[in-house]
């Protein structure tokens, strides 16, 4: 690859020097730039920024020495070589040359070998100079890059140099920091303590924040106070000493927090207020439920809730004429709200029963209550039955929950009774086409009644418990322990997975001695 043509800034008053000094760069690749005086060698370099200046000592106007002062001060930090070309050779005007700012010193006449051998020498130093200053700034990009904030300082704490986050910070320009002591960064106490903390550290090596990541406080220039994480680490260079320190302003992370505290704080008082909410709701629904009537010996049931409330509800109850009235209900949704769904036909359920009344009427009643009450999307999925007192006689009516399962002893299905009606709420009663199917039985048997809780519930596979478990789990449990067999097989199918409905079974023995099951305290199932 050929080398970087250079631009070389010439000043000598004497052309035929200017002509020579421009052959001998054209060998070397290099773009001359020419100017008679010192003056114009000034002028020039402002203007066209050369990679080298070649410098006559002896000029008109403004000499070589006072041209290489000005230069060089042109230069700042950006280092470009200027060589004297000069016939005077005395050590006073190499030493005078050398002390004013210039770099080497060549003597005319020129040597062409010793003048190529001085500037590949130099074209070797430009392109370190290069490959350094190309280094840096991208050493400097990737820390102005950063979104914290990064300040090294010498170890008397005085900021060597800042990255654009940290200026940001703090509220500085580069200018404004760099040269200053840290302390400026601090508020009180910390800021008159900074230095003592310096000093304590340089002379014992005790540590309070090298090698830490600490939460301290900053001031910005406008005198604002913020919080802030500061680590510090201590770099030892071969010639000195420095720290550098990593900040990050942390005032959005700590109100972040503070929301978070409050929002937690928020939610714990609606989770409190809804606990004492759902405790009286369940509290009035169970002084509307008649628990004596579940307590019947011909009764076993269990609600299981998803939650900690359940919208499913059972309801037993018997007419002064000695029929069994049962009904399992379940309400969109689950919980809370699903229960108070449910609420209104508490009442209608058992007045019903309290009067004997047929169950198509019974079922009309509810259906009725429940259309003028429930907003639009609401329902109450529902089985009812009605045993006869003195016969071996039932009716039921099934709308919306699992179909009604009639077993036998040995707990296989003797009949089925099949999910055909809407839910309750949906349609008016003159509309629903209210039909109950009617049942007798001459063998010990039991009716089933589930919500679709248990037969939907999924374990972690995704296998739904369905209609296929209930069935066979009736046939393995005794008459007796039917309910608590099914909480098990449910328990085992769910594992740890959570029930995502409320669960509810209700069993009821059918009688064979055609009278009434007297209720027998202590016997009844439940949960």
């Amino acid at each position: 690859m050929p080398d970087k043509q250079l631009r070389v800034l010439v000043a000598d008053d004497i052309a035929s020097n200017r002509t020579i000094v421009g052959a001998f760069l054209a060998h070397l690749n290099c773009t001359p730039i020419f100017a008679s005086d010192g003056i114009e060698a000034v002028d020039l370099f402002r203007q066209e920024a050369p990679d080298i200046v070649l410098m006559d000592l002896m000029m008109p106007r403004l000499d070589g020495f006072e041209a290489i002062k000005q230069i060089r001060a042109l230069g700042g930090d950006q280092w470009v070589p200027i060589v004297i070309l000069s016939a005077l050779s005395g050590e006073g005007d190499v030493v005078q040359g050398l002390e004013v700012g210039a770099d080497d010193y060549l003597s005319k006449p020129l040597s062409f070998p010793v003048f190529a051998a001085r500037f590949k020498a130099l074209r070797r130093l430009l392109d370190m100079q290069r490959r350094l200053a190309g280094s840096l700034a991208q050493v400097r990009a990737v820390a102005n890059g950063v979104i914290d904030g990064i300040i090294s300082a010498d170890e008397s704490g005085t900021i060597l140099s800042v990255n654009s986050s940290a200026t940001q910070i703090f509220g500085y320009t580069p200018n404004e920091m760099v040269g200053q002591n840290l302390r400026m960064l601090m508020p009180s106490p910390h800021r008159e303590a900074h230095d003592g903390y310096l000093k304590r550290y340089r002379d014992s090596g005790e540590k309070r924040i090298i090698g830490q990541i600490l939460e301290l406080t900053g001031i910005r220039k406008d005198g604002s106070l913020f919080p802030l994480e500061l680590g510090v680490s201590d770099i030892h260079l071969p010639n000195r000493r420095m720290f550098i320190g990593v900040v990050r302003d942390t005032s959005e992370k700590r109100r972040i927090q503070q929301q978070l505290a409050e929002d937690a704080a928020r939610l714990q008082r609606y989770h409190d207020e809804s606990e004492r909410e759902q405790e009286l709701a369940m509290t009035i629904m169970e002084r509307q439920i008649r628990s004596d009537w579940l307590r019947d010996s011909a009764v076993q049931y269990a609600v299981m809730p998803a939650r900690n409330f359940s919208g499913d509800v059972v309801l037993v109850a018997r007419s002064p004429q000695g029929a069994l009235y049962a009904m399992l209900a379940d309400a969109t949704g689950h919980g809370l709200a699903a229960a108070v769904s449910v609420l209104p036909a508490l009442g209608a359920f058992y007045r019903g029963a309290a009067g004997n009344v047929p169950l198509p009427a019974l079922v009309a009643e509810l259906n009725s209550l429940l259309c003028g009450l429930l907003p639009r999307g609401r329902f109450v999925a529902a089985a009812v039955l009605r045993l006869e007192a003195g016969s071996r006689k039932g009716r039921i009516w099934v709308g919306g929950v699992p179909d009604v399962l009639r077993i036998g002893d040995d707990g296989r299905v003797l009949q089925r009774f099949f999910s055909r009606q809407l839910p309750l709420g949906i349609l008016p009663s003159s509309q629903a086409g209210i039909v109950t199917d009617s049942f007798s039985w001459n063998e010990p048997s039991q009716i089933v009644l589930c919500s679709d809780g248990l037969t939907e519930a999924e374990n972690s596979a995704g296998e739904a418990f369905g209609a296929s478990g209930l069935e066979r789990t009736l046939q393995s449990t005794p008459r007796a322990s039917r309910v608590d067999g099914l909480r098990h097989a449910l328990t085992a199918h769910l594992g740890r997975q959570s029930a995502g409905d409320d669960v509810s079974v209700l069993i009821i023995d059918c009688a064979m001695g055609g009278g009434r099951n007297p209720a027998t305290p202590g016997e009844g199932r439940k949960p």
